[in-house]
């Protein structure tokens, strides 16, 4: 995903890029097919970058751990630099050559949910024998209380 502005005066140019990576998340790497299209101009001595990126993630719920499919369709905006400052959100232009790939990575992540659910009634797995609870009851004894906390349960009990 490089961006030759090398040539880039007054005008804007537009690209469109269609990338597949791999995305480290948690433990488990995820396929990203991305599709990236937007627009870039100049500014002074920066170099403005605005864009959508769509995406089809496969992902494994955080509670059920059964695979499926989610997208994520965001609008991003950056801005590039020969000399970006510490202080502010400015990417490094090298070379007059524009590198989208980390910044679209970085939107990727940041767009990314904190805890990625199946369905918003996703049930998950069984805490003592690990059934799918989606996929029905298995039928164990989930009232089974620690003895070292059942004072805790009589605790706000108002009989």
């Amino acid at each position: 995903m490089l961006i030759d502005v090398k040539y880039l005066a007054d005008r804007r140019e537009e690209f469109s890029f269609n990338e597949n990576f791999k995305l480290l998340r948690g433990n488990n790497m995820i396929d990203i097919d991305a599709s990236i299209d937007g627009m870039v101009c100049r500014r002074d001595a920066d170099y403005i970058v605005e864009g959508k990126v769509k995406t089809v993630l496969n992902l494994n719920c955080d509670l059920c751990l059964s695979a499926f499919e989610t997208k994520l369709d965001f609008d991003f905006n950056e801005v590039y630099s020969e000399t970006p400052d510490e202080d502010q959100e400015i990417w490094e232009l090298s070379d007059k050559t524009i590198d989208l790939k980390p910044a679209v990575i970085a939107n990727i992540m940041l767009n990314l949910p904190m805890q990625v659910l199946c369905s918003d009634d996703c049930k998950g797995l069984c805490p003592k024998c690990g059934h799918n609870l989606n996929d029905g009851d298995c039928g164990c004894d989930r009232g089974y209380v620690n003895p070292q906390f059942e004072k805790l349960l009589n605790l706000f009990n108002d009989d």
